[in-house]
């Protein structure tokens, strides 16, 4: 048995706490070190040798700081990478094909963006040993018998070229400056530009300078910029994030283009509708988040996703989560008889070039409104809207999460908490159903500002839920959160507007969380940036049909899982649904 021991050195505060992980150690009591103190000011060092794994410097940790995992001796030989002594660790490395798309998929902080920066070369791995520098030939010869392990010599002598489009692009104007068209200009000979522009709908946007751009607009230029560059390795982190279904399609068939051309691919994703489209092979990460990470042997899309969605990986016989993640095999029952919360006039407004004409619709008692369209087609002008016109200016009774949450919140994530919930602690039934599932426990003494851009959303989704209302409003709550945090935030929204019968609105793009979490659909059309027309309230069926033939994509239920799947353009499939006009729900 192995031990892993691992401090979180942005939550541990040795000065404030008075040591007690080091004073409560038993085997301190004995004259040995398992927990010792080079500064002060400094966290502890476990030593794994000694640690006898009891665990009580874990529960004795105010701050929540201190991980101790205990693993078969057996996986100790396959450890890959560690980020410093008592820091996360990552074992085995994923099997990379030449010519093909393989996708890595798992929870956040197990491993995923560690994997992808050292096939950037922005990390060389330590094969485990934080202090040790293994040569070129000891990293391949652990991967000895997988096409890795030439990779990894080829990326060393510099014989692969590699192209790296990085997870968060929100950063992308603190990096960069100048127009759009510059931008790609500086990373091509200036040839191309205007048919990638084109192709991901940046045309009109060339000349617009970059710390103008939304999120979504950001990802499409961080996605051309890739697109422009000549490499052999092209790794892709979280691409759908801020784009909406028309443009994640669109953004699939370019990556699919780039693999149509001889070009490898690793690619990251959440997406599990896009990723089953765009993946040949999928490699599976399970562990501890910010513990460790066990890359999986590589499987087919379809046998990754179901085991994943499973939680059990049959060929190495392991289980990785307690239950499964189930889909309906039938669409929702259309509207039934209930009891009228919430009702809105036909309308129509006018903002500065851009007009939106709202049909009249309502929303019922525990209904959960999915609300779906392309960006820049008026789903945030939508609802504010309703919020304006139906609440005035006193936003107390609503609970909103918006888009961008860039200076929403300051103090601690605790603080953040316990001012929605009106408390001086976080209920119980919250802790149970949102802070544990959304893994913010650990992030409870932290400051908001210092937090990552997947922790931020945790605990903004987390802090709507928390506060007490009977209309609740989300827009796009699933950005860089991973599958299972996007499940427990559909479960979370569905049980809070059950149990309270309150109205949800939810804006999200992606099709499987829209398809888990609405009891009706709000589909928005029209011409981005110039008009949108918001439709009345209608039936998951037919709402998904309306959207999917607008876009000419059609999905398929996996007869193992339930979930949806994309149908691949042209297939037998995809032809008999489109003539059927079943996009999405087949009787």
């Amino acid at each position: 048995m192995i031990r892993v021991a691992v401090i979180d050195k942005s939550a541990c505060r040795p000065k404030d706490c008075g040591k007690p992980c080091r004073k409560s150690c038993p085997v301190v009591r004995t004259g040995k070190e398992a927990i010792y103190f080079t500064d002060g000011a400094l966290p502890p060092i476990i030593d794994e040798g000694v640690c006898i794994g009891c665990g009580i410097c874990v529960k004795r940790c105010p701050f929540l700081a201190i991980s101790v995992v205990n693993l078969p001796d057996e996986i100790e030989k396959e450890a890959f990478h560690r980020h410093g002594i008592n820091g996360f660790k990552l074992f085995r490395f994923p099997e990379v094909r030449t010519g093909e798309v393989t996708a890595i998929v798992g929870q956040n902080g197990t491993g995923k963006s560690t994997i992808l920066k050292i096939l950037a070369s922005e990390i060389s791995p330590n094969l485990g040993d934080p202090l040790g520098t293994p040569s070129i030939d000891e990293v391949a010869e652990r991967l000895r018998g997988t096409t890795t392990s030439s990779l990894i010599k080829n990326l060393a002598n510099q014989e692969v070229r590699v192209v790296h489009k990085p997870q968060y692009v929100d950063l992308i104007p603190k990096a960069v400056a100048g127009s759009v068209r510059e931008v790609l200009s500086s990373v091509s000979d200036g040839t191309g530009v205007d048919e990638v522009a084109q192709t991901l709908q940046l045309a009109n946007l060339l000349d617009r300078d970059v710390g103008l751009l939304s999120g979504g607009e950001l990802q499409r230029l961080a996605i051309a910029a890739a697109m422009l560059k000549d490499g052999d390795l092209y790794l892709v982190d979280e691409p759908s994030s801020f784009l909406d279904v028309s443009q994640r399609i669109s953004v699939a068939r370019v990556l699919r283009g780039l693999k149509e051309r001889g070009k490898t691919l690793v690619i990251v994703e959440h997406d599990l509708g896009l990723l089953d489209y765009l993946a040949d092979y999928v490699s599976v990460i399970y562990g501890e988040p910010g513990v460790y990470g066990v890359v999986s042997h590589l499987m087919s899309s379809r046998v990754g996703v179901n085991s994943y969605l499973d939680g059990y990986l049959k060929t190495e016989n392991i289980r990785i989560r307690k239950d499964p993640i189930r889909f309906m095999t039938r669409p929702p029952p259309g509207e039934v008889e209930a009891v009228e919360s919430l009702r809105w006039e036909r309308s129509s407004t006018d903002l500065g070039g851009f007009r939106l004409e709202v049909e009249a619709g309502s929303a019922f008692m525990g209904q959960v409104l999915g609300v779906v369209g392309p960006n820049g087609i008026g789903k945030t002008t939508f609802l504010r809207k309703v919020i304006t016109d139906y609440f005035g200016g006193d936003n107390s009774s609503i609970s909103y999460k918006p888009q961008y949450l860039s200076g929403v919140f300051s103090g601690t994530v605790s603080s953040v908490l316990q001012t929605s919930a009106g408390t001086q602690e976080i209920p119980s039934w919250a802790e149970t159903e949102i802070v544990k599932p959304l893994r913010i426990d650990k992030l409870i003494d932290r400051e908001v500002d210092t937090l990552s851009g997947g922790e931020l959303q945790s605990v903004a989704v987390a802090s709507t839920l928390i506060h007490k209302s009977d209309y609740y409003f989300f827009d796009e709550p699933c950005a860089y959160l991973d599958v299972e945090q996007r499940m427990a935030v559909q479960r979370a929204i569905r049980r809070i507007a059950e149990a309270k019968a309150a109205v949800a609105f939810v804006v999200e793009h992606d099709i499987l969380f829209v398809d888990f979490v609405s009891d009706r659909l709000i589909v928005l059309d029209g011409e981005p940036g110039v008009s949108g027309h918001v439709n009345p309230p209608t039936s998951m069926r037919d709402g998904m049909n309306r959207l999917l033939s607008s876009l000419s994509v059609t999905f398929r239920r996996d007869v193992d899982s339930g979930r949806p799947r994309i149908n691949k353009p042209g297939s037998r499939a995809d032809q008999e649904q489109t003539a059927s006009g079943d996009y999405y729900y087949i009787s």
